[in-house]
């Protein structure tokens, strides 16, 4: 008797053009992985469709960073029920991995072994469809209990595993992917963080540090370059460990940029948040020498407090922080910067507080992405006390808005006049249009001549409005 199993192509003939629709929560690697998800139901028959009350299975990728993206992964869960009530629900990401199974879910898998989620949906899809599948397979009462008992076994095996550790230091490899956000496109690079911030539940989330491989890398690079997308951003859960699993180099990143940069269809190259240990001299070297390399880093700070900094298990101090800075700004002083605060973490004080923002201050980063402390369970800040109040965190972090408008409008003042290469992204009304400069600054800009989405432009900078640059096509 044959290995029912083996005739995965019967399955997908019989569940051809089942509408897919995903939803992702979270950072941009889980918008990369929704992608990659994406791809490999594409490559079994399925369709996507942006309707969901019109979709067969409703893909949700979780995120559980902070308590806020936990609840709104499980109201998305719920939600789905009532938007799709005759789809298969499926549930993936790091809210799964740290919860396990759901009720609100009719599949799920964690941060590992994703590329099993396509065949778990068919399994779940053919079982209102399985005289169908009995019928193509021509088999006896006993094959019919074997395919169906395999079937369960494969379901109670997938469930199994959201709960085991990442003992695999291996990089899930989902082939080239297409991640896109207009004219960029997102390559992951890495998985898994060592770190273990005492605040960061991630981890625990998405297990050890791991690395993908260059080849695997610059294929997939060169694959959105042949597409037409002009800009890639390498990113990762933390840049700071890519290839030191693979390699024995101190810092591999800095060769696989070297050989991003040749790559003729790549206009841009970003780097996605990093960490100010990675800011050696070398490193800072091999930035200013890539000419596609954007002059904008998103480097992680948290606290400008070196006490707050210790409890939080950050492993630098703010004197390393300012000497990375004066390095990058020695060598490319048109580099923008950017970062992420934390307010409010346990026993934070307000001399504490006020060190942080004074210390951004000095910095001089063009913007602050600002985050209340939350609190997740199993990590070492969620036994520090004191916990600092709700209105507590709202006006340390109403302040630190204040400072990053002031900031943004410090750094477009300096914009003023100059002419900055922007990525045209959209076409607005009449004649203007709008994209990022090769700073991270949004422009808008007006144009006698045809602008096409993807195309660098010149633009002569004459103003700012909240947070974006106005400006002309200085070639019109």
């Amino acid at each position: 008797m044959k290995n029912l199993h083996q005739d995965k192509n019967q399955q997908s003939e019989a569940l051809v053009k089942k509408k897919v629709y995903y939803q992702s929560l979270g950072c941009k690697v889980n918008s990369y992985e929704t992608d990659a998800i994406r791809k490999l139901f594409e490559d079994r028959g399925f369709v996507t469709t942006d309707e969901p009350d019109q979709s067969d299975v409703y893909v949700i990728n979780t995120c559980t960073v902070t308590a806020e993206a936990d609840r709104k992964s499980g109201q998305m869960l719920r939600r789905a029920r009532k938007l799709a009530p005759r789809a298969i629900v499926a549930a993936m990401g790091c809210r799964i991995r740290m919860r396990g199974q759901t009720d609100c879910a009719d599949v799920c898998v964690g941060t590992s072994d994703r590329d099993s989620l396509v065949d778990l949906v068919m399994d779940r899809l053919s079982e209102s469809e399985v005289d169908l599948v009995m019928d193509r397979l021509s088999e006896s009462e006993a094959a019919r209990r074997e395919f169906l008992d395999e079937r369960s076994s494969r379901l109670e095996q997938s469930r199994s595993a959201i709960y085991l550790t990442h003992g695999s230091l291996t990089y899930e490899e989902f082939g080239p992917v297409i991640s896109r956000e207009g004219t960029r496109a997102f390559v992951k690079i890495q998985d898994g963080c060592d770190s273990f911030c005492s605040y960061c539940i991630i981890p625990f989330a998405r297990g050890r540090a791991r690395s993908r491989t260059e080849p695997e890398i610059l294929e997939e690079i060169r694959k959105l370059g042949d597409s037409g997308y002009s800009e890639i951003v390498l990113t990762g859960i933390n840049l700071w460990s890519y290839g030191k699993d693979l390699s024995e180099e101190a810092e591999p990143l800095n060769g696989l940029l070297s050989k991003i940069n040749p790559i003729k269809s790549i206009q841009r190259i970003r780097l996605g948040s990093i960490e100010p240990n990675m800011i050696s001299d070398r490193f800072v070297r091999t930035l200013s020498e890539t000419e596609k390399f954007c002059r904008h880093l998103h480097i992680s700070l948290q606290s400008g407090s070196d006490t707050v900094l210790a409890r939080m298990n950050r492993k630098y101090k703010t004197a390393d922080f300012r000497g990375a800075v004066e390095r990058l700004i020695s060598s490319m002083p048109d580099i923008s910067l950017t970062t992420d605060i934390i307010v409010g973490f346990p026993a934070e004080t307000e001399e504490e507080h006020r060190e942080s923002i004074l210390f951004c201050e000095k910095i001089g980063f063009s913007r602050i992405h600002v985050f209340p402390y939350s609190s997740r369970s199993g990590t070492a800040a969620a036994e520090m006390k004191p916990q600092i109040d709700s209105d507590v965190k709202s006006r340390r972090k109403a302040e630190f808005l204040a400072l990053s408008e002031t900031l943004f409008t410090r750094s477009a003042a300096r914009m003023i006049g100059k002419t900055l290469i922007v990525l045209a992204e959209t076409v607005g009304k009449s004649s203007y249009f709008s994209g990022y400069s090769r700073n991270y600054f949004r422009v808008q800009f007006t144009s006698s001549q045809a602008v096409r989405p993807g195309q660098e432009y010149f633009v002569r900078i004459t103003g700012a409005e909240k947070e974006i640059l106005l400006g002309e096509d200085a070639d019109s």
